[in-house]
């Protein structure tokens, strides 16, 4: 509905002597960027109704599993959400909770383990997942409190809290998981870079498609991207994007059977 607006005009610039080479020594720069990442996609069918009204809660306890079946433990984790509720253009950041997440991927590994007790421990993880993204979006986050503790302390010339100086802080701010969750009617591949050297970005799509057992449209499509340094020989982005698919199956094998809600 709006006017029509003047086509875009181009701009010419003058590149001299003393710029073009370091735009070149840029490019090279950024095509060596390119050429380190490592980026793994697929597609899931979902977990279908049977997760609910929580299926982000879900997918997320799900990539703590996932991580745990191909690292042999968990790891520092974030995912950004958006404060708009409580302050626009502002974001915090959301962390899983380990300790039902453990016990949900050490319970997934048994043999013996019973389906009603993987259901139990999955709704402890996802209510307590659900919970924390509550929290965070009401700014109740830790997050962005602390980086406004270490900035008023820099602002003023003091010296940081001990907090920041603690080897467990640094450990427990190495994000090897950065993930990013996105829904909407159409679909869309989420491309998240990991941001530590070891670490890994995971993006995941929810397509919401039409389900009459569904009419809120929380079931749906999941499309996944994996991505990782090929620099790090620790970290291989098909490897957690095979964990990350065979955990989704095992979830959606279970909520099929047995409903969350």
């Amino acid at each position: 509905a709006s006017p029509p607006l003047p086509l875009p005009q181009r701009l010419r610039f003058s590149i001299g002597p003393e710029i073009a080479p370091e735009l070149e020594r840029a490019k090279r720069h950024l095509d060596s960027l390119a050429a380190d990442v490592d980026v793994h996609c697929f597609s899931h069918e979902g977990f279908g109704a049977g997760a609910g009204p929580r299926p982000e809660a879900v997918v997320q306890v799900a990539l703590q599993v996932a991580f745990y079946r191909a690292h042999g433990s968990l790891c520092a984790t974030c995912e950004p959400l958006s404060l708009r509720r409580v302050l626009p253009g502002c974001t915090d950041l959301l962390r899983p909770p380990g300790p039902p997440c453990l016990a949900l991927a050490r319970a997934l590994d048994d043999p013996h383990a019973q389906p009603e007790l993987l259901v139990a421990l999955l709704r402890e993880a996802v209510e307590a997942q659900n919970s924390r993204t509550q929290e965070v979006l009401a700014g109740q986050g830790a997050e962005r409190h602390l980086q406004g503790l270490r900035q008023a302390a820099i602002a003023a010339g003091e010296p940081l809290p001990e907090i920041f100086l603690d080897p467990a802080y640094a450990q427990a701010t190495h994000f090897r998981l950065c993930t990013l969750q996105v829904r909407s009617r159409e679909g869309s591949w989420l491309l998240r870079g990991p941001l530590v050297p070891d670490g890994y970005g995971v993006g995941v799509g929810h397509v919401a498609t039409p389900d009459p057992q569904d009419p809120a449209g929380h079931s749906g499509e999941l499309r996944v991207a994996v991505t990782a340094f090929t620099c790090c020989h620790e970290t291989e982005a098909a490897h957690l994007g095979a964990a990350i698919r065979g955990v989704f199956d095992s979830l959606g094998g279970l909520l099929r059977r047995h409903s969350l809600t």
